[in-house]
């Protein structure tokens, strides 16, 4: 995704399409639009909006959705409404969301299994030894901070 539309530009539509392309089952490829749309108005019990509006938020042609609907949304993909309005929300959220995209990887989540219990020195030499590998294979820096 090109940094304009990054799920961190602040517009609606970068935001929405991030949720599409990281939330959705490990087994299957993102939802698509009347998917997202059929659950929330199964949901709701009435229509809430159809799979032609969510297309038009996602490209930006509607740029000042209702919150009732924007709350909808958030609540389909798991995210807190707040997602679409504050950027030091979205930022925390694009965090979890990479960790849990990350914890999908059977490996990772042993390592970070195995990991559990080590020391801080431990720890940090791991962290120094994956940060060498990314470099070796060309990979930017994760731009995780050490606790």
């Amino acid at each position: 995704m090109p940094a304009e539309e990054s799920a961190e530009s602040g517009s609606i539509a970068s935001r929405l399409n991030h949720l599409f392309a990281t939330v959705h089952p490990a087994d299957r490829a993102p939802y698509t639009n009347p998917e997202v749309a059929q659950a929330i108005n199964e949901k709701a019990g009435h229509q809430v909006l159809g799979p032609t509006y969510l297309w038009q938020l996602r490209k930006g042609k509607r740029t000042d959705p209702t919150h009732s609907r924007l709350t909808a949304i958030a609540d389909f993909f798991g995210v807190s409404p707040l997602y679409f309005y504050e950027e030091e929300t979205a930022q925390r959220t694009n965090e979890q969301l990479r960790l849990a995209g990350a914890l999908r990887n059977a490996s990772i989540r042993q390592m970070a299994l195995d990991a559990d219990g080590l020391s801080e020195r431990s720890m940090t030499a791991i962290a120094a030894m994956i940060q060498s590998a990314r470099a070796m294979e060309g990979l930017p820096d994760s731009g995780a901070a050490p606790e």
